[in-house]
């Protein structure tokens, strides 16, 4: 399914969550944590669901470098929230752990 729903939220200068979703079932997400830095955005946490509506990936990333994902099964919604959940709680120490691996 095409993701056709995008939400774009400044959760503090320089620091952005996108949300994109597909409106019809199942149901395909991202959920990335972006921070800019010296006028370009960077990918610094990135959550996903690409493979299986069920399966759903954590993606660390070392400076531009993706890193394996930390796999979870469950229900799409609850995945979803519990990644929002996990950028707005703990964005600045994400952002921190990516910036010590620049």
């Amino acid at each position: 399914m095409p993701k056709d729903r995008t939400r774009e939220l400044f959760i503090a200068p320089g620091v952005m969550m996108v949300i994109e979703r597909s409106s019809s079932h199942p149901i395909e997400y991202a959920i990335v944590l972006l921070v800019e830095r010296n006028g370009t955005w960077h990918t610094v946490r990135a959550f996903d669901n690409a493979h299986n509506p069920h399966e759903h990936h954590e993606h660390r990333y070392d400076g531009a470098e993706k890193q394996p994902p930390i796999v979870t099964h469950g229900a799409v919604n609850d995945a979803m929230y519990a990644a929002e959940a996990k950028i707005r709680g703990g964005w600045s120490d994400i952002v921190r752990s990516w910036e010590n691996t620049r």
